[in-house]
C-alpha cells in the first residue's frame, strides 16, 4: 500500500486537541487510492493556551506518520516480498541469471521464511544467518559455503532494493557474518592425458567439443555456440563472438536454448590463431556438414551455419555435453572430469609452457589477471618449486 502524501491538521473536541493525520492509500487488491484520516488525541487542552504547542505537536505527528506509513507496506510476508523483488528485476538482469535466481527464490528461499511466517519489516539479521547456518547443518541435504553466497546475492541485492524503495529502514543482510569461501582447486590434465583423451574421442559424437576444449580452452556456451562465419580459413583464426544458452522457465532445456551474440563478459569476445592440424580438421568438418545438408532426408536446418551439430543437423545439446564427457574420461580408464575442467586443462598447459598471466586471461577470457591468477594459483606454486629443484642441481 503505497502512500502518496501525508498532511496533519490541528483540530478540537470539547475541549481536547486532536492532530488529524491525512493520507492516501490503495488498499490491497483496489484500483483507486482512497483517502485516510487518523485522530491523534493529544493531552494539550484548548483552555489552557496551548496554541503554541499544539503547533508543535502537529509537526511532531507529522513526522512521526511519515516516518510509520513510509514503511507501512512492509508488513507484506518476506517470502511473498521475495517474488515480488523477482518479478521486479527480470527486466534488468539477462534470462540464464534470471532462471538462477527464480530456481532459488522459489525452491529454497521462499518455502523456509513462508513457513516462518516473517514479514519484511520483521526480518533481523538473525533470521537470515540462522537459514545459513540450517542449510549448512541440515543432515537431510546440507550446502556448501560457496552455495550460501549464492543465497546471500539473492537476500541482499532483494532487500537493497527494498531499502532504496524506502519499504524498510536498513539492510539486515549487511550485518550476516558469512562463512569463508572454499577456494576452488580448478582440476586438470596433464599433457599426455590431454593427448589421450582427445585421441579417444575421436569418432564420438562430442568429438568436435573435445577438440575445440582442448585446443583452445573454451566454454561449454562458446563451443556449442560457435557459427561458421566465426571461423576464418583464410587468416587461420577461430573468434567467439556468442555463446549458446539453455536456461528457460523450467531449467536447463533444448527446448529453451538459443543463440546470444554476446559472451560472459567484453574479455570473452577474442580472437584465436588456429594451428594447420585444427585448420584441416575444421574445413573436412564443414565440408561433410555441407554434404550431409545437400543430400540427407529429414536434415534439420533449424541450426544451419553452427558448427557443433549432429549428422541429422540437430544441434549437440549443452546438456548432453555436460553429462557425456565425464562419462567418456570413465569409459577411457581416466581421471573423471567435467567438460569445463578440459579448458582448465587446456590453460594450464599454457601456464606450464610460459604464458605469463596477462596473455593466459587474453586467451581464457577472463575479466582481468587477477581470476587467471586465483584459479591457476596452484599451478605457479608448482612452477616454483621446478625452478627451485632446477636452480638445486645446477648449484649443486
Amino acid at each position: 500500500m503505497a502512500t502518496k502524501s501525508v498532511t496533519a491538521t490541528i483540530s478540537t473536541k470539547g475541549d481536547m486537541y486532536y492532530v488529524v493525520v491525512s493520507y492516501y492509500e490503495k488498499p490491497k487488491g483496489a484500483e483507486k487510492e482512497k483517502r485516510i484520516q487518523k485522530w491523534v488525541k493529544t493531552d494539550l487542552t484548548v483552555s489552557g493556551h496551548n496554541k503554541r504547542k499544539i503547533e508543535a505537536k502537529r509537526i511532531a505527528v507529522l513526522e512521526e506518520w511519515r516516518e510509520k506509513l513510509k514503511y507501512r507496506d512492509a508488513d507484506i510476508l518476506f517470502s511473498d516480498f521475495m517474488l515480488d523483488w523477482l518479478k521486479a528485476t527480470r527486466i534488468t538482469i539477462s534470462n540464464e541469471t534470471y532462471y538462477s535466481y527464480k530456481s532459488t527464490v522459489e525452491n529454497v528461499i521462499c518455502p523456509y521464511f513462508r513457513e516462518l511466517g516473517i514479514k519484511l519489516c520483521d526480518l533481523k539479521a538473525e533470521h537470515i544467518q540462522a537459514f545459513y547456518s540450517w542449510k549448512m547443518n541440515n543432515p537431510a541435504k546440507c550446502v556448501s559455503a560457496n552455495t550460501i553466497y549464492h543465497y546471500h546475492a539473492n537476500i541482499h541485492k532483494a532487500l537493497a532494493y527494498a531499502y532504496k524503495n524506502e519499504r524498510i529502514k536498513c539492510n539486515p543482510a549487511d550485518l550476516v557474518e558469512l562463512p569463508k569461501k572454499e577456494k576452488h582447486i580448478a582440476n586438470y590434465y596433464g599433457l599426455d592425458e590431454c593427448k589421450a583423451i582427445i585421441e579417444y574421442a575421436k569418432d564420438s559424437p562430442i568429438e568436435v567439443v573435445v577438440y575445440l576444449a582442448a585446443w583452445f580452452g573454451l566454454r561449454r556456451g562458446e563451443i556449442i555456440g560457435l557459427k561458421w562465419e566465426a571461423i576464418d580459413f583464410q587468416s587461420k583464426t577461430l573468434s567467439v563472438i556468442g555463446t549458446m544458452s539453455a536456461w528457460g522457465e523450467h531449467g536447463p532445456t533444448l527446448e529453451a536454448t538459443h543463440y546470444k551474440a554476446t559472451a560472459k563478459n567484453s574479455k570473452s569476445l577474442r580472437t584465436f590463431p588456429m594451428s594447420d592440424a585444427a585448420v584441416e580438421y575444421l574445413r573436412k568438418l564443414k565440408e561433410q556438414q555441407e554434404s550431409l545438408r545437400q543430400h540427407r532426408p529429414n536434415y534439420n536446418h533449424a541450426w544451419d551455419g553452427f558448427v557443433c551439430v549432429k549428422p541429422n543437423g540437430d544441434l549437440i545439446s549443452l546438456e548432453y555435453v555436460t553429462k557425456a564427457f565425464p562419462k567418456m574420461t570413465e569409459r577411457a580408464g581416466m581421471k573423471r572430469l567435467k567438460l569445463h575442467e578440459l579448458r582448465h586443462t587446456n590453460v594450464s598447459l599454457l601456464l606450464n609452457s610460459g604464458m605469463n598471466y596477462k596473455d593466459l586471461a587474453d586467451w581464457a577470457g577472463h575479466s582481468d589477471v587477477g581470476t587467471t591468477m586465483n584459479i591457476y594459483a596452484h599451478l605457479a606454486v608448482e612452477n616454483k618449486k621446478r625452478m627451485t629443484n632446477a636452480l638445486s642441481q645446477m648449484l649443486g
